[in-house]
């Protein structure tokens, strides 16, 4: 059961970032981001200033995490977006779709298993604290 809800966090972390979680946090530099020369650039920076923020991953990790979660998040179409919210306003959770299961395989492979196991005791560790 742990391994389950510890890939479910996973899969929310994609989830997340697909819906732009981010943008709540960093809005105005996401709009910036936005009207870049190169969009994907600066969100990858804009993911990278948010992340250290945190200050559980060191330099090299938040660089990794940032790149794979963009790049991830690029490959979402607009179809996948209206699955995945279809799934939350279903009270699901979007770990359940066949695709967001794929992408966090893909995430995990390109996290390696270094990052990806820090992240999963982070998410652990974060749902205690959340009382969950």
């Amino acid at each position: 059961m742990k391994f389950l809800k510890t890939n479910a966090v996973l899969s929310l972390f994609a989830g997340f970032a697909m819906m732009g979680s981010v943008a709540h946090a960093a809005d105005n530099a996401l709009q910036q981001a936005y009207k870049s020369s190169n969009v994907k650039s600066a969100l990858i920076n804009v993911c990278k200033q948010e992340t250290t923020k945190g200050g559980k991953l060191n330099a090299a990790e938040v660089n990794k995490f940032c790149s794979c979660q963009i790049e991830a998040q690029g490959k979402v179409t607009e179809a996948q977006k209206w699955e995945i919210q279809s799934a939350v306003n279903q009270k699901k959770s979007p770990s359940s779709l066949a695709f967001v299961q794929q992408q966090n395989r893909d995430l995990q492979a390109c996290f390696g298993p270094q990052l990806t196991g820090k992240l999963k005791t982070l998410a652990e560790s974060a749902m205690k604290s959340a009382g969950k």
